[in-house]
């Protein structure tokens, strides 16, 4: 009996599979229900309302893509999107080249890693908005992190321009979404068996093939989750531009200034969804890419 059971087991028979259970296609259907209209209301109604707008003339009549022709068209819409796309990318590479290091020292569990690891937590528990005006205070020409930042470079001589600027929107976006790269790195590193590295050693690896070609691979899948993260967190940006940006306003901030100050909802929209594009082109090129030198280092 023991015996049948277990090749009905292995075969797939009937009672070993919920889909094969009666109800069972009924019960997974009727829990992917909220799911789907949650999706529906939040996610493609909206989608399909902006791109609606966008296409709309002002008078309401017919269908056009004069917005997003002159969008297109236009050097300084082009600029708005370089720089939006610059700021996310700029904050990603930088957030990965702190949280590779920085997670290799914490899983050590050296004196004081608490105290770091609640320091790495503290943009995610403070308000975006509040974060921008403390930054804006501390990088101000005679805020105390300017002051000693202007003392300790050698090439400095005065206070640094950070408020306001390019640089200073890569440090605020840097402190706000390097978190999520940071916490998933650590994750990954942590979860990597010592033993596996151990190995690599004993078998005559130097550190630095260690890491290349055995801590690195291992933790990737997260390294690239989190970066996928602040890249989108950076990419959408509003508050911090909005108040630390001055005259460099990404595309979350020209949206807001043309929809809700101008009222011009069809250019809005199209700015939107060229945002959406965008957004998900660079995703999707750097999820195919990505993936590859893991693989080759790897082996």
């Amino acid at each position: 009996m023991a015996v049948q059971l277990l090749r009905r087991l292995r075969s797939g028979g009937p009672g070993t599979s919920s889909a094969r259970h009666p109800g069972g296609r009924a019960v997974t259907a009727a829990l992917l229900v909220p799911a789907i209209a949650f999706l529906a209301l939040f996610f493609f109604y909206p989608i399909l309302i902006t791109f609606g707008t966008s296409i709309t003339p002002a008078d309401g009549t017919g269908v056009t893509l004069e917005e997003y022709s002159t969008i297109l068209s236009s050097p300084k819409d082009w600029g708005v999107i370089a720089l939006t796309l610059g700021l996310a990318v700029g904050t990603t590479v930088i957030s990965v080249l702190l949280a590779v290091p920085l997670a290799l020292i914490l899983r050590r569990r050296i004196r004081g890693h608490q105290a770091l690891r609640l320091l790495v937590l503290a943009p995610l528990m403070i308000l975006a908005l509040v974060s921008a005006l403390g930054l804006l205070i501390l990088w101000d020409r005679n805020g105390w992190l300017n002051l000693l930042f202007s003392r300790l470079l050698p090439f400095s001589d005065g206070p640094l321009q950070i408020d306001y600027t390019i640089p200073g929107l890569l440090i605020f976006y840097t402190w706000l979404y390097s978190p999520f790269t940071i916490l998933t790195t650590l994750s990954a590193v942590e979860g990597i068996d010592p033993n596996v590295e151990e190995a690599a050693r004993v078998s005559g690896a130097a550190p630095w093939r260690v890491f290349r070609s055995v801590t690195l691979p291992l933790a990737w899948p997260g390294i690239r989750a989190g970066s996928v993260l602040t890249f989108l967190l950076a990419f959408g940006a509003f508050s911090v531009p909005l108040i630390a940006g001055g005259n460099h306003r990404p595309l979350p901030v020209l949206i807001y200034t043309e929809a809700a100050v101008f009222q011009n909802f069809e250019r809005g929209s199209a700015l939107a969804m060229v945002m959406a594009v965008v957004a998900l082109a660079a995703i999707a090129l750097y999820t195919r890419f990505s993936s590859k030198p893991v693989r080759g280092s790897a082996g």
